[in-house]
């Protein structure tokens, strides 16, 4: 119990830290006669795509599940996948176990194995956040340095040492000794729990958690449709870089400083590296990350970059927290229907 409240306590800080950092600089009163600009036309399309991408990944994740042979229902999934945005809100991370939680229980299915396919998906957009990252380095940027100011001068000097040959080395030893540490940890409790009959149950119960997390895991190597399911991932990501573009037009970015999809990419890069720090939703990180973002790069006002990410994480927590109640109350409906028509 601590444990959740000290991480929900520093996600707080961390939030609180960020937000200052994005909002130290900015007049609050010219940060309010930018707002009260703003048109609203946008805001259909964009509750649209935001919902879109959501359901996209449901149906991504129904492709992890069900090459284990579990049909699953598409409004559950979708449900979970809702769910789980509206807890991170609260404590980050906790999401994900909370719709596997959901889902578990709704499909009668393992939540450790559930869990196991959350970590292989976020494990892949991260690994599509890094691919996008350097994209965006190298082609879009014409000396990496350029990015410096955005991600600072430490965090570059420590991407420098990873991604050396010692650094790598380094990370590939690590990575080798934590498998062979978990492997001796297991074969030491399987050793120990036949001596101690206590532990048998505790040992047996931990290892079928064990060998449903991993089966999760590695429910990536059994995806029956490989280019739906890329189909999708690349679906969930255009929505995202969408979701950046659309509004645009609300502060005129478009016309009056030239942005288009190309630098709509670079933005929802930067921000899904603001959404991955432990912050509640991405508070505080997405606004500074976002807002820094067009200043340094594409020279608009820190007031507009500001009022930009506001807007954006305001609408998006909006739609969730508006969308994601009403999604469970009908899930829960359509469900006790169905338990009464089988019951009878």
């Amino acid at each position: 119990m601590w444990k959740s409240s000290l991480r929900f306590v520093v996600s707080i800080l961390i939030a609180l830290l960020f937000l200052w950092l994005a909002l130290r600089d900015v007049s609050l009163s010219e940060l309010r006669l930018t707002m009260n600009k703003l048109t609203y036309y946008w805001l259909v399309p964009y509750i649209v795509i935001s919902l879109l991408s959501h359901y996209l990944r449901a149906e991504r994740w129904k492709q992890l599940i069900e090459q284990q042979d579990a049909r699953t229902s598409r409004m559950n999934l979708f449900s979970g996948v809702m769910l789980g945005y509206l807890v991170n809100y609260a404590v980050p991370r906790l999401g994900e176990i909370s719709r596997c939680v959901y889902v578990g229980n709704r499909e009668q299915l393992s939540r450790s194995n559930l869990l196991g396919t959350v970590v292989i998906e976020r494990a892949l957009d991260l690994l599509i956040t890094v691919l996008l990252t350097v994209f965006v380095i190298i082609y879009l940027f014409s000396d990496y340095r350029d990015i410096v100011p955005i991600i600072g001068d430490s965090t570059i000097n420590v991407l420098d040492v990873i991604f050396s040959p010692e650094g790598l080395a380094v990370l590939l030893i690590i990575l080798i000794f934590g498998v062979l540490a978990v492997y001796l940890g297991y074969r030491l409790l399987s050793y120990v729990s036949n001596w101690i009959p206590s532990l048998a149950g505790f040992f047996r119960f931990a290892a079928d958690k064990s060998k449903k997390f991993a089966q999760g895991m590695m429910s990536i190597r059994k995806v029956r449709n490989w280019p739906v399911f890329i189909l999708l991932t690349g679906g969930i990501w255009f929505c995202y870089v969408l979701m950046t573009y659309i509004p645009f037009t609300a502060f005129d970015l478009h016309t009056t400083y030239g942005l288009g999809m190309q630098d709509a990419l670079v933005i929802t890069v930067v921000s899904a590296l603001g959404i991955i720090l432990p912050s509640p939703g991405g508070i505080g990180t997405y606004h500074w990350l976002v807002s820094r973002t067009m200043l340094i790069l594409f020279a608009v006002p820190e007031t507009i970059g500001v009022a930009y990410a506001i807007v954006t994480h305001l609408v998006m927590m909006i739609i969730i927290l508006a969308v994601t109640p009403m999604l469970l109350a009908v899930n829960k409906v359509n469900w006790k229907e169905k338990f009464v028509r089988v019951q009878k």
